[in-house]
């Protein structure tokens, strides 16, 4: 990873405001990406919310629709979602982005507790769409959640589930340190995403839960989840840096993304630089729509 240059762009849903079915916020970050060409787009779900109000009331329709039929949730990811997603990707792909999509606990047809299966098995055998076929096609890349992958040789762990809110619920003494980068350091002793016991989220599935742990002893280089806890950042805690790119909608007003950037490691005068001094991360706040 010392001689590789990374441009990444991480998006985490909702993709709706809390009481509307209109996913223009997912065209304008899919649009941003379409521009910026990353190298990697990492696309979090939920991109159906099952704590969304329409969802949650029957009442599912769309901002478009004159007659105002009601669909169903099916026909929202297949009629709605998927050929979005389809429509801006092609060209991504078509400039080499590598396109990674993870399912989150709160997708209303994916039942599955953690660790989730991949996006495309996540919403069932009964959800059947010629554009999820088509997005397979074009090479995108369904990860389970969480994932631990390796890119351009940087080891990351990606959840789209909160993994800072347990943790600081569980801290009884305050920390002499600012307490959310000691939440983080407790991640890192823990070699876990979701260390507290009982499980918090508590879909947990125990029998697979060491798909939760870190994969490698000194933990990830980079490791990124969206947090309701604080505010979009990057952080860095004992050489790894935590990300949270905050959702692309917060319940009544729009929310942000994140953009991570490696630079390679030039070597001068013989002294490699350290990740940290080679790596930026950038908030970007979607405009008013």
């Amino acid at each position: 990873s010392d001689d590789v240059s990374l441009h990444m762009m991480v998006v985490a849903g909702p993709y709706c405001l809390r009481d509307s079915l209109d996913f223009s916020p997912l065209e304008q970050v899919l649009r941003h990406a379409a521009r910026e060409k990353p190298q990697v787009l990492i696309v979090m779900g939920p991109f159906l919310d099952a704590n969304n109000q329409k969802v949650c009331s029957g009442e599912t329709t769309l901002p478009n629709d004159e007659d105002g039929e009601v669909h169903s949730f099916q026909e929202i990811y297949t009629e709605h979602v998927l050929p979005m997603l389809h429509k801006y990707l092609q060209p991504l792909r078509r400039a080499s982005t590598e396109v990674l999509l993870m399912p989150s606990l709160d997708e209303v047809l994916c039942f599955h507790p953690l660790p989730q299966p991949p996006f495309d098995a996540s919403l069932g055998p009964g959800l059947e769409s010629d554009h999820l076929a088509a997005l397979k096609r074009l090479g995108v890349k369904f990860l389970p959640n969480p994932a631990h992958l390796r890119i351009n040789g940087v080891a990351v762990s990606v959840t789209s589930a909160d993994a800072l809110t347990p943790i600081l619920r569980e801290i009884v003494l305050r920390p002499e340190g600012r307490k959310i980068e000691e939440a983080l350091r407790l991640l890192l002793q823990q070699k876990t995403l979701f260390p507290v016991l009982p499980r918090e989220p508590a879909h947990v599935s125990e029998a697979r839960a060491a798909a939760l742990d870190f994969v490698e002893d000194v933990g990830p280089q980079l490791c990124i989840f969206p947090s309701v806890t604080g505010n979009p950042t990057g952080v860095f805690v004992d050489n790894t840096l935590f990300v949270n790119p905050g959702s692309v909608c917060r319940p009544m007003v729009l929310g942000s993304f994140a953009e991570v950037w490696l630079t390679p490691n030039a070597v001068s005068d013989g002294n490699a630089k350290p990740f940290g001094d080679r790596v930026r991360v950038d908030i970007q706040k979607l405009e008013k729509l």
